[in-house]
């Protein structure tokens, strides 16, 4: 018979029992670890959902403002309304709702360069009104002719309906040979980041180009409000008269516009300061005081969940306003 020594067997008991406490204690560690995680995922989740709905009352309240504003003036839009505001910050349960409204025809529509012409100059397509505009705006930001004909022409094929490429233009071809081959999209954009994917314009081009630009989805016109126009925009004004006046002349008459801007358009065709520009009904044409697009760009904060949205709203019967776009994230 073989004789085992008692205490050798409490040890060997011993360490059993340690062990099976020691993964008692891992699995119990592991499973509060795991609810830590599920609750606060659940409570991130239910912040982020009420910073969410926070942003739809604050488009809410921005539609009443617009068509509070737009009933008092008949349509005209400026400066002194409600709506342009700045630095507005609502307080709300457990957060805040932060809200800026712009004039969406204070800026330049990239759609409008899908618009087409048949005319001919120089034994070349003519370029339509909106398209020399816009490069005229390349221009006073510095660019030469020559770049700022090229960056126009391929904007145009990218967004136009055609697939023939402008004389400086781009169109499937050219994206194809691209290392990650697309196709030009031959349609009108739905926001002004989509500028990124014509060829030609760099991450600087695009930065220097921010504050002048814009997309209206589903809309081809280039208007400018000149009563909403700021003076760091001096440059558009500029480039939607063809770059007959500089930009600092443009800076002057948007100083010397009246603080709750030109009754109406007549009066800025008439200013002292239009003297010398030589107008086309085309031209003319492009020139308003009144808005039908607003771009919302909103955010809330409840506890440490951010959220950001931008709405497009357009002017409605009766002064509505209806949201066009919703885009996440506060994308630029």
């Amino acid at each position: 018979m073989i004789r085992r020594n008692p205490a050798k067997q409490r040890g060997v008991a011993l360490i059993v029992v340690l062990l099976i406490v020691a993964m008692v204690v891992i699995i119990a560690t592991n499973i509060t670890s795991r609810n830590q995680l599920s609750m606060r995922r659940t409570l991130n989740l239910a912040q982020y959902d009420q910073a969410y709905w926070y942003a739809i009352s604050a488009e809410e309240l921005a539609k009443k403002i617009l068509k509070q504003d737009l009933d008092d003036s008949e349509g005209r839009v400026h400066k002194q309304q409600y709506w342009a505001m700045s630095d507005v910050v609502f307080p709300a349960e457990y957060g805040e709702i932060a809200g800026k409204i712009t004039d969406m025809r204070s800026c330049f529509n990239l759609n409008a360069l899908s618009v087409t012409t048949k005319d001919v100059e120089n034994g070349q397509p003519k370029l339509p009104l909106a398209a020399k505009q816009y490069k005229a705006l390349l221009v006073s930001l510095g660019m030469d002719d020559f770049t700022a004909d090229h960056l126009t022409q391929t904007l145009k094929d990218y967004i136009d309906e055609d697939t023939v490429a402008s004389p400086y233009g781009a169109e499937d071809a050219e994206y194809e040979a691209r290392n990650v081959p697309y196709r030009a999209a031959n349609t009108l954009m739905n926001h002004r980041s989509e500028l990124r994917a014509v060829i030609g314009y760099t991450q600087d081009i695009y930065l220097k180009l921010l504050p002048y630009i814009c997309v209206i989805p589903g809309n081809d016109r280039q208007l400018l409000n000149v009563n909403t126009i700021d003076v760091e925009q001096a440059a558009l004004l500029a480039a939607m008269l063809d770059n007959q006046i500089s930009v600092g002349e443009a800076e002057s008459i948007i100083n010397q516009r009246p603080g709750d801007g030109f009754a109406k358009i007549d009066d800025f065709y008439e200013s002292s300061s239009m003297g010398s520009i030589k107008w086309e009904d085309a031209m003319k044409s492009s020139f308003v005081v009144d808005s039908q697009y607003f771009l919302l760009a909103s955010g809330a904060k409840v506890d440490n969940a951010i959220f950001r949205m931008e709405s497009v709203l357009k002017k409605g019967s009766g002064n509505k306003m209806d949201v066009l776009t919703r885009q996440f994230g506060g994308q630029k």
